[in-house]
């Protein structure tokens, strides 16, 4: 077992930065979320076209451990309309870095990103059976808002439409648009 200062050494060492071109097959972790190919590319390029943001944790000897995407707009404006709240998604992070502040430490820096941007409310779904995610957005300021069936779907690598049902909490984080943070204050 590690040391407290032996998992703060290790993620010194981590960096939290923008997604880039380069990060789309690490993104699949080994193949694992291969099926996630077209959603990782369609939310890249809605980066590029301002839409989105997406940021990845780079071990220095681990590569890709973390991710995590926001859409700014969409065609669900109780989850982002472009204005005042924005969506987060894919939050995942590689198991063995979990429960280091590593989750924590994204937030910081998306909610900075975010609340410069003007912003005031982030909303999320999270899985009613994710208790570690659930204790952690409640431990950063995050409220539970409403129940939501977790009904979406997604075409996987080869083009073919995926249907998903996973039961989910729609939480959410409002933050006044008077307490704007300076923008590198956490990277």
């Amino acid at each position: 077992m590690k040391t407290k200062s032996q998992t703060a050494g290790i993620m010194g060492k981590i960096l939290i930065r923008p997604l880039v071109a380069d990060d789309l097959t690490d993104l699949e972790w080994g193949g694992e979320y291969s099926h996630f190919r077209t959603v990782y590319q369609n939310t890249y390029r809605r980066c590029l076209d301002g839409k989105a943001l997406s940021w990845v944790a780079i071990h220095p000897d681990q590569g890709l451990i973390g991710q995590v995407f926001v859409q700014l707009e969409c065609d669900r404006p109780e989850l982002a309309d472009g204005k005042e709240r924005v969506y987060m998604f894919s939050f995942r992070i590689k198991p063995e870095y979990r429960n280091r502040g590593l989750g924590s430490r994204f937030l910081e820096i998306l909610e900075t990103e975010i609340r410069n941007r003007g912003y005031t409310t982030i909303t999320l779904n999270v899985a009613r059976d994710n208790d570690g995610a659930i204790r952690l957005y409640e431990r950063n300021g995050y409220k539970t808002a409403t129940a939501d069936p977790g009904r979406w779907s997604y075409p996987d690598e080869n083009g073919c439409w995926h249907e998903v049902e996973e039961p989910s909490w729609r939480m959410e984080k409002n933050f006044s648009k008077s307490l704007l943070v300076k923008k590198d204050a956490f990277i």
